[in-house]
């Protein structure tokens, strides 16, 4: 039924802003940042290196980590 109403669009292209408000919290460890970018290029569709996906939708900061740890 979905094929039939929206051809071969799949659901990213269908809501494209998602790709600019889409954040993924990650360790601060360069094993877990690189997971992260790794996933969202899969994930998103997206194509380039990881360097541009890490710096605008990747967050491994102080206040991401104080999210998940709880001292």
């Amino acid at each position: 039924m979905r094929m039939e109403r929206y051809d071969d669009n799949d659901l990213l292209s269908l809501y494209s802003s998602y790709r600019h408000d889409l954040k993924t919290y990650a360790s601060d460890e360069g094993r877990c940042i690189k997971t992260a970018a790794a996933f969202l290029k899969g994930f998103l569709s997206i194509e380039g290196e990881l360097a541009p996906i890490i710096s605008s939708m990747v967050q491994a900061d102080a206040k991401a980590q104080s999210k998940f740890w709880v001292t």
